[in-house]
């Protein structure tokens, strides 16, 4: 349970016999959306809550959900996103796993509906990135939404709530999730044994979860950093640090870095690389501010490219020479 979450848990356990049948938990990324989905799960199964609604931590039920495997819950993630099994990581690798929410995925939840629970209490349901099912899953799910089983309870995490259909929306009740204060977050990621907290955490925009795992890949990002601050950079050199890490954490390393060089030609101010302010000042004296925000855009696009680029290496190396020569007037 993260420390910014329970004022939220705490209030939603007031309304035990109020709540809604299906609840909309959505908050910036990176502030923990499914670890929000989850301890909340846990509340509404756990059979001896604390006296303010908490999960206990220690009955039956609570045992089972911390093992994975209580009767009364499901998990409905892409299949990217579950943990491989001993039999998968032995067998011959097919296809790639889906970054979907299957529709078969949803259709298979009739049968968990069909019958009673388990414990004689609540049937919870959690759904994540809810923004990864495409339309006709979402249609899918709509008839359980309208029509859930009495004591049930669907829980649709996701960063972009934007994404799901209109009518799902209508049929939650949005649970906003709050964005922890920076003594808050970085206590928490210090806690987490997070080198250099507070810089990661303006590189994340301030998001706890997106600093923490930024951390594991960061010695490849500052490498990075170190050549993009020389106009005369290896671009093979530091298309190599881009290949360590997955090709969408390595376009936001570059859109973080173009941004601040934006930001330093126009206003004079850094949101994201505070320590680099001398560097981005004299790299952005160059470029026209026009170009900056067009190869701001060309890496948005990127961004999105990113999750199946045809050729990693040449994709980045493209991005990295027309980085150069952007800023090869400084």
């Amino acid at each position: 349970m993260l420390s910014w979450h329970i004022n939220t848990l705490t209030e939603l356990a007031r309304q035990h016999g109020r709540l809604a049948q299906a609840l909309l938990v959505h908050g910036r990324e990176g502030v923990g959306q499914v670890e929000f989905a989850s301890a909340f799960s846990q509340q509404l199964l756990c059979e001896n809550p604390t006296k303010e609604g908490l999960a206990c931590g220690c009955c039956v039920a609570c045992n089972w959900f911390a093992l994975g495997n209580h009767p009364d819950f499901r998990l409905i993630q892409p299949e990217s996103m579950a943990p491989e099994t001993d039999d998968e990581a032995a067998a011959p690798k097919k296809e790639k796993k889906s970054a979907q929410i299957r529709i078969e995925q949803v259709r298979e939840l009739q049968d968990f509906l069909a019958v009673g629970t388990h414990r004689a209490g609540r049937r919870v349901i959690l759904l994540h990135p809810a923004d990864t099912m495409n339309a006709a899953t979402q249609n899918a799910l709509l008839k359980s939404l309208e029509e859930p089983p009495p004591g049930t309870v669907f829980l649709l995490a996701t960063s972009r709530p934007h994404r799901l259909l209109a009518t799902i929306r209508s049929r939650c009740r949005a649970i906003p999730l709050p964005f922890p204060d920076r003594p808050a977050a970085s206590g928490w990621l210090e806690q987490q044994g997070v080198a250099d907290a507070e810089t990661l955490l303006a590189l994340a925009g301030g998001a706890p979860l997106t600093a923490a795992r930024m951390a594991e890949s960061d010695a490849h990002r500052r490498r990075l950093i170190e050549q993009l601050r020389d106009a005369r950079f290896d671009v093979v050199s530091a298309c190599e640090h881009c290949l360590r890490v997955e090709p969408a954490e390595a376009v936001g390393w570059l859109q973080r870095w173009v941004y601040d060089l934006l930001s330093a030609r126009l206003s004079g101010k850094i949101r994201y690389h505070v320590e680099e302010t001398g560097t981005l000042e004299r790299l952005a004296a160059g470029p026209e501010p026009t170009a900056l925000a067009g190869f701001l855009r060309v890496l948005m696009s990127a961004r999105a490219l990113s999750q199946h680029p045809l050729n990693t290496r040449l994709f980045f190396e493209d991005l990295l020479f027309k980085y150069r020569d952007l800023i090869a007037a400084t």
